[in-house]
């Protein structure tokens, strides 16, 4: 095979030695051309990794959000004259096959007649210790090791770059959370699909940690986490190329986190604020990163 995928891994105070390895395991791969790295924060401590061959770093100096970071690394991609892009979280854990294996089921699909707009492999959750799959809109097998699914995390998501030209970049306005559900939505709308190549495993977390309340198990991340989770959910639930599933699950859980998060974490008064803030932007539509942080 050529060489025709770029990787591209957004970065926010990364842990860099967890990086670099997975790097190096990345360009393992006879097809990979480069890998980039998007960093949203202002640190310096990814210089040291410039010194590898193959890998671009852009800073941006801020958080600009992950939206934006990814629609960076696509357009280097894009202008690298790759065909695939492979996006990545850096917490993510990478095996030296998992590129070689999304791209042979993507080619694989293709050549079945499925029209395509991206694949990802099976996450498994860390904190968990199992594969990752919805309990509600269920994944639908198609031939055996490939499922057909609504939408994948961004993490391990290889997308065909001539696909952007009709399905669009990521919505820099949503800043992080639904960036990776939306776009897979918005492709579903225009008659592409997405596809998980069941023997590409992936290792990965979700959230910073866990916590249990009346035995539901639920998902800790940062406070202000809580405000983008809040606003989207508004914002996307009156678009109409969004599942009905999506809406009713994340409306409910909205109310079911206000009080969890209001009675169980220490610093709930913080996740007060920012849930109480996510709502009200999301009735008012606003966008991109939050005005007023919590001081």
């Amino acid at each position: 095979m050529e060489k025709n995928i770029s990787v591209v891994i957004i970065t926010f105070n990364p842990k860099v030695e967890i990086l670099k390895e997975n790097i190096i395991n990345l360009l393992k791969s006879s097809i990979v051309i480069k890998v980039i790295i998007v960093d949203n924060g202002a640190s310096k401590s990814l210089d040291e990794l410039k010194s590898i061959p193959d890998v671009i770093i852009k800073h941006l100096g801020q958080n600009r959000g992950i939206a934006t970071a990814q629609n960076v690394g696509l357009r280097i991609s894009q202008s690298l004259c790759s065909k695939y892009a492979l996006l990545l979280d850096q917490d993510s854990e990478i095996e030296t096959d998992l590129v070689s294996k999304l791209l042979d089921g993507y080619i694989t699909l293709e050549q079945k007649g499925i029209k395509l707009a991206a694949v990802g492999p099976r996450p498994f959750d860390l904190f968990e210790n199992k594969k990752m799959k919805a309990s509600i809109q269920r994944d639908i097998q198609i031939f055996e090791g490939f499922s057909l699914t609504k939408q994948i995390i961004a993490s391990g998501k290889l997308i065909n770059l001539d696909v952007l030209d009709q399905v669009g970049f990521m919505e820099d306005d949503l800043f992080i959370d639904g960036v990776d559900h939306e776009w897979c939505w918005r492709a579903g709308r225009l008659g592409y699909k997405i596809a998980i190549i069941e023997n590409a495993i992936m290792k990965h977390r979700l959230g910073d940690a866990r916590g249990n309340f009346l035995g539901f198990t639920y998902k800790i991340g940062s406070p202000i986490r809580l405000y983008y989770q809040f606003r989207n959910i508004l914002v996307l639930s009156r678009r109409d190329y969004v599942p009905l599933y999506w809406k009713l699950r994340n409306l409910i859980g909205m109310f079911l986190k206000f009080i969890i998060f209001s009675l169980k974490e220490n610093d709930s008064k913080i996740r007060r604020y920012y849930m109480i803030k996510g709502f009200c932007s999301g009735l008012k539509k606003d966008k991109g990163i939050i005005d007023k942080p919590f001081k």
